[in-house]
């Protein structure tokens, strides 16, 4: 049998960021998703852009940079590098962007379970440098500490529309 046990374990440290976004996510029912709140001049991302970019995200670091394969959604560049809320204009329906989040979670959950240890220590497929590395393993580790970020960004939005977390 093959060794994944580097993999395995950066596997469920990526599960369970999922695990706590799936939470704050569920949180938002309710809420203006496209209300973008403005603080001394600063605009915040609103929590539609931020839920469309975590698809992204998640596309382009593993289903891209780990996986070299496409899925070939037309919207996700609205919501990559250099984007903003101001600068999607025509994106797609909130319902699209639930479904593309579970079709393109399931279809990374899938390339990391295939993978050993030896492989996840390959170059990525996206050129991308983190940490000085250039591994498929930093790519997973840098989406691990990627999406928690956003989710911050979201429990202030949560926070600014009176719903309670705690």
């Amino acid at each position: 049998m093959e060794n994944n046990t580097r993999v395995q374990t950066l596997f469920k440290t990526y599960e369970m960021a999922r695990n706590l976004s799936k939470f704050y996510i569920s949180k938002l029912d309710g809420i203006d998703l496209k209300k973008q709140y403005e603080l001394d001049g600063v605009k915040l991302n609103t929590a539609y852009w931020i839920l469309a970019h975590l698809v992204w995200t998640e596309h382009f670091l593993i289903i891209e940079g780990i996986g070299g394969e496409s899925m070939g959604i037309e919207w996700l560049e609205d919501f990559g590098f250099g984007s903003s809320p101001e600068s999607v204009k025509d994106g797609p329906s909130i319902e699209e962007i639930h479904s593309r989040m579970e079709e393109v979670h399931n279809r990374a959950i899938e390339i990391l379970n295939g993978m050993n240890d030896d492989q996840i220590e390959e170059e990525n497929n996206i050129e991308a440098s983190f940490g000085g590395s250039k591994s498929k393993a930093s790519v997973l580790m840098h989406a691990i500490r990627h999406e928690p970020m956003h989710i911050g960004q979201l429990s202030w939005l949560l926070k600014l529309n009176g719903i309670k977390m705690v």
